[in-house]
């Protein structure tokens, strides 16, 4: 089946949400938004920790993860393909604040995941943002077939990411995730072409509490709104689109600030 083309439509963008953001991890602590700057990280290092050449921090004990039990290439691949059978997740140039932040949710417990929190908390802050900065460096990673989903299916899941469902208070997922699902950074990651697999299973822990990490609530209140035909739907239409040729960073380089026009005030009736 060919690969469908993004549903047709455009939002205003919660600008708002997304300056704060940049000042905010996922929990909705304060820091620096130099913790979120790819420039204090190094992709070479991040290819070290990919392949497992790094050193577990201190204090782990028998929970420690050493090489090459926690070496990301056995999950995500040198490239950040991941793997849609087992639902690991495709890190290709994702967005980077994204991937440090995940981290530090595995890290802190915020994230829930028997492979993930033990590497997390193995890794150093530096670590964390090198290996982030690697993945979301990766361009060339081929995308796998798109899930042979019955049409109707993804004609319902472009729908729901478009416009939402109103009554149950539901916004279009393009809102924060693009029009073409290729993510809004700093802080959004794109959908397109993710695993329909793990797609679903992330909104089903948001919609259980399990997965937390999102200090404004807007995921784990969206997903809590859905039905589970509905995070099917979605899920399955974002596996199958394929994001622009434009990786994220250049839609954020690209933006043009195009200042508003000036308007007269109509004169106050008296």
């Amino acid at each position: 089946m060919p690969a469908l083309r993004p549903f047709p439509i455009l939002v205003a963008l919660p600008l708002f949400g997304l300056a704060l953001a940049s000042v905010q991890a996922q929990d909705g602590r304060a820091t620096s938004v130099m913790a979120y700057d790819a420039g204090t990280a190094d992709v070479e290092r991040g290819r070290a920790v990919v392949v497992g050449a790094f050193a577990a921090q201190p204090g782990q004990g028998n929970n420690a993860v050493t090489p090459p039990a926690g070496a990301c290439f056995q999950c995500h691949g040198m490239d950040g393909k991941g793997d849609a059978a087992a639902a690991f997740p495709r890190l290709t140039d994702q967005v980077y604040k994204y991937l440090y932040d995940s981290l530090q949710d595995y890290a802190s417990g915020a994230r829930q995941s028997p492979i993930m929190t033990p590497i997390a908390k193995a890794l150093s802050d530096q670590q964390m943002r090198d290996v982030s900065a690697y993945y979301a460096a990766q361009k060339d990673a081929p995308y796998g077939p798109s899930p042979q989903a019955d049409p109707s299916v993804l004609q319902y899941g472009a729908a729901i990411a478009a416009v939402g469902h109103a009554p149950r208070g539901v916004q279009g997922c393009i809102n924060c995730h693009g029009p073409d699902g290729f993510g809004l950074p700093p802080t959004y990651p794109y959908l397109a072409g993710q695993n329909a697999a793990y797609l679903e299973a992330q909104l089903r822990a948001w919609k259980t509490g399990e997965r937390k990490g999102d200090g404004f609530g807007l995921m784990e209140n969206i997903a809590k709104r859905l039905t589970d035909e509905e995070i099917h739907a979605v899920s399955q239409y974002y596996a199958a689109i394929r994001p622009r040729s434009v990786t994220p960073e250049q839609v954020e380089a690209a933006a043009p600030i195009v200042p508003l026009p000036r308007i007269s005030a109509p004169p106050v009736g008296r």
